[in-house]
C-alpha cells in the first residue's frame, strides 16, 4: 500500500552490537489498514539484564573517551539521519500512520538533538572553586552518571530517543533503549546508523519489549543510574516507585493538558490555521497539542466558520498518500477510548460543529484505525474532554468572559506541560504566559519545542528537561574535589 518500505535490518535485539533473537516476538503493523509489516523480537527479564550488563561494561571506556570525540560521533549520527531521511520517514509512517511530510519533519528534529548534543559535549567543562583555607583549592567535576534507561513512546518514536540518547551519549553515559512495542522498527534501524557513526558496541543497547518485565527491570536494577521516560502521568508514576528502590535519578516527560488561550485581539484567521496545524499533527496525538482552546464569548461563532472550512480542505488517510494531512490513530483501541470522551460529551451537552471522515472513500479504512477530526463546541471544564488528555483531534472549544477567569481555569489540573497564548497585544500575551503553570509556552506559535532550548513538565506533567543546555544536566553527577595547590 503506497509503497511500504521493505525491512532493510534484522528485527531483533541489538545487544553489544549484534543481533540477538529476542524470547518472543511481536506483529508490527500499519495502523491505516491493520497488515502486518514485520514480526519483531521482544526482550525477556534476563535479556534486558544481559543488555544492562553490556551497557555498564561499555561504560568504562566511553565514559573516558574524549568529549570532543564523543560529539564528533553525534554529529556524524545527525548527518547520517539526514542522508537516509526519505527511507527512515518511510519506516516511521508506516509504523506510526502519520502523514509522510511529518515524518521527513520528525527525521529531520531528531537529527536536531544529536547535532546540538554533539557541540555541547566538546562544550563540558569543570571549574575551580576557592577554597576558605589557604594553599588550597577546590576541583568542581561534572561527570557521566552511568548506564541511561531510555523508555520512549509510540507518537515520535524517533525523536524522542534522539532527544535523550544525544544528551546521554554527549554526557559520556551508555544507554538500553526501550522503544513502544507498537513503533520498535525505527528504533532497530538506528543500530546501523549508530555503528556506522562510530559509537562503540555496547554503546546503546537497543531492546525492543513490555514495559513489564523491560520497563521495570531498566527502572530497579541497580546499575541503570537514571529512567528517562516519556510517556503517560500512570506510566512515569510507576517508574518512579520502581526506581526509589536503587534511588536512582528519574527524567519523565509525562501528559499534558495544555490550554490554548484566544484573547479578544488575536488574529483569527492565524489561530484557525495553527489550530488545525496542531490538531493534524500526528492527529492530535501528541503531549503537548492544545486540550482545551479558550475562545471570548464574542468571537466563538466566527472562529467556528473558520475552522469548518479550513477542516473541510484537509484530506485524512494513509501517511503514505502525499496528498493526505493526518493519518489514523495508532490503533483501535485509541479510536474506540477517544468515542467513548467525545459521546460522553456531545451527552452532557456539548454540540458538534464539524467533522471530517475523507477517509471513508479510501480501501481498507475500515481495518485501520481512523477517528474522524472534528470541532465541538459548548464544551464544559466538567466534562471528561477537560479532565484528560484527548490525545487525538478533537478541536473543545470553550468559552470564556474575563483574562482573569481564564487564567483560573487554565490552571485547574494536575497537568502542567505546554500552554498557548494568542493575541496582538505581546504585553498582554506574556503577562498571561508568565501565570500559566506550563513547563512552556508558544505565544502566537503552536510549536515553540526546538533542539536549541529546555522542556520539560511540571505538576503532573513530569521531572527534569531535554534539550538546551540544561538537557545534558540530567545526565551528570558532580563531584567536588578539596587539594592543596
Amino acid at each position: 500500500m503506497h509503497n511500504i518500505p521493505s525491512i532493510w535490518f534484522p528485527t531483533q535485539l541489538w545487544i553489544d552490537g549484534h543481533w540477538t533473537e529476542g524470547d518472543d516476538t511481536i506483529s508490527v503493523t500499519n495502523p491505516a489498514d491493520g497488515k502486518k509489516i514485520a514480526d519483531v523480537s521482544l526482550a525477556s527479564k534476563n535479556q534486558a539484564i544481559i543488555a544492562i550488563e553490556g551497557a555498564s561494561r561499555a561504560f568504562e571506556s566511553w565514559g573516558q573517551t574524549s568529549p570532543i570525540t564523543r560529539g564528533a560521533i553525534l554529529k556524524k549520527i545527525a548527518s547520517h539521519l539526514l542522508s537516509d531521511q526519505e527511507r527512515l520517514a518511510r519506516l516511521l509512517t508506516s509504523e506510526q500512520g502519520k502523514p509522510l511530510a511529518q515524518a521527513r519533519a520528525e527525521v529531520a528534529y531528531a537529527a536536531s538533538f544529536f547535532e546540538w548534543f554533539g557541540e555541547e559535549a566538546r562544550r563540558l567543562s569543570s571549574r575551580i572553586a576557592p577554597h576558605p583555607e589557604a594553599n588550597r583549592e577546590f576541583h568542581v567535576l561534572r561527570k557521566p552518571l552511568g548506564v541511561a534507561g531510555v523508555i520512549t513512546p509510540w507518537n515520535f518514536p524517533l525523536a524522542q530517543g534522539a532527544k535523550k540518547l544525544g544528551a546521554a551519549l554527549a554526557s559520556g553515559c551508555t544507554a538500553v533503549w526501550k522503544p513502544s512495542e507498537f513503533t520498535p522498527l525505527v528504533a532497530l534501524a538506528m543500530a546501523s546508523v549508530f555503528a556506522d557513526a562510530g559509537v562503540p558496541d555496547g554503546v546503546i543497547q537497543i531492546i525492543p519489549g513490555y514495559g513489564d518485565p523491560v520497563g521495570v527491570t531498566l527502572s530497579n536494577h541497580p546499575s541503570v543510574r537514571i529512567v528517562s521516560l516519556t510517556g503517560s502521568t500512570a506510566t512515569g508514576k510507576r517508574v518512579m516507585a520502581e526506581s526509589s528502590s536503587t534511588l536512582k535519578r528519574v527524567s519523565l516527560e509525562l501528559g499534558g493538558n495544555a490550554p490554548f488561550i484566544i484573547l479578544p485581539d488575536a488574529d483569527l484567521d492565524q489561530v484557525a490555521a495553527d489550530l488545525l496545524e496542531s490538531k493534524l499533527l500526528a492527529s492530535g496525538q501528541v503531549c503537548v497539542t492544545a486540550n482545551r482552546i479558550f475562545v471570548p464569548e464574542e468571537h466563538m461563532s466566527s472562529l467556528a466558520d473558520r475552522l469548518v472550512i479550513g477542516l473541510a480542505e484537509k484530506q485524512i488517510g494513509p501517511g503514505l498518500d502525499e496528498s493526505c494531512h493526518a493519518g489514523p490513530l495508532i490503533h483501535k483501541d485509541a479510536v474506540d477510548r477517544l468515542t467513548r470522551l467525545v459521546d460522553q460529551a456531545l451527552n452532557a451537552g456539548a454540540r458538534l460543529i464539524t467533522e471530517n471522515r475523507s477517509f471513508e472513500s479510501i480501501p481498507f479504512a475500515n481495518e485501520g484505525s481512523y477517528f474522524p477530526p472534528m470541532v465541538l463546541s459548548s464544551v464544559t471544564d466538567e466534562m471528561g474532554l477537560s479532565c484528560s488528555e484527548i490525545f487525538g483531534p478533537v478541536i473543545a472549544l470553550y468559552s470564556y468572559s474575563s483574562i482573569k477567569e481564564v487564567i483560573y481555569r487554565a490552571n485547574q489540573t494536575e497537568s502542567g506541560l505546554a500552554g498557548y497564548v494568542y493575541g496582538k497585544d505581546i504585553a498582554q500575551a506574556n503577562h498571561i504566559a508568565r501565570r500559566l503553570e506550563v513547563g512552556i509556552v508558544g505565544i502566537n506559535e503552536w510549536r515553540p519545542l526546538k533542539a536549541e532550548i529546555p522542556f520539560g513538565g511540571i505538576k503532573e506533567s513530569g521531572i527534569g528537561v531535554e534539550g538546551g543546555v540544561e538537557g545534558i544536566d540530567e545526565y551528570l553527577d558532580v563531584q567536588t574535589i578539596s587539594l592543596p595547590l
